[in-house]
């Protein structure tokens, strides 16, 4: 089993995250992604995410939560743990971390818009 927490400030600083981070971040959470992870990897993902706007509640109860907050305030956000282990602070973890809990390679594809920015197309897991 793979569980991941996520402790995020609030919803809207949470889109100011790095488009492809946030992108992979809202793909674990599809049903879909999780049930073809299951069937593939005969592993199960359990995901949890508590949001400071909801409810301080969740962040009291992890010593080490706490102990970021603390030293940096709401800077720390977002942390995600894995298991009990910290593995990211103040943003969502990368494709590199998500290909390493997650045994498996992700490709991001990216295309060119309008306006001559690039702008995430689509991933591979």
């Amino acid at each position: 089993m793979i569980k991941l927490t996520f402790f995020l400030d609030s919803r809207d600083s949470l889109k100011q995250s790095d488009e492809v981070e946030l992108e992979l971040f809202n793909s674990i959470f599809d049903k879909e992604f999780q049930e073809s992870y299951l069937f593939v990897k005969e592993e199960q993902i359990v995901l949890d995410a508590f949001y400071l706007e909801d409810s301080l509640e969740p962040f009291l109860k992890n010593d080490e939560v706490i102990r970021l907050l603390k030293k940096d305030g709401s800077k720390a956000l977002p942390i995600t743990l894995q298991g009990e282990e910290i593995i990211s602070t103040k943003k969502l973890p990368s494709v590199d971390d998500f290909s390493e809990i997650f045994d498996m390679g992700i490709s991001v594809q990216y295309s060119d818009d309008i306006n001559g920015t690039q702008r995430l197309h689509g991933e591979d897991f």
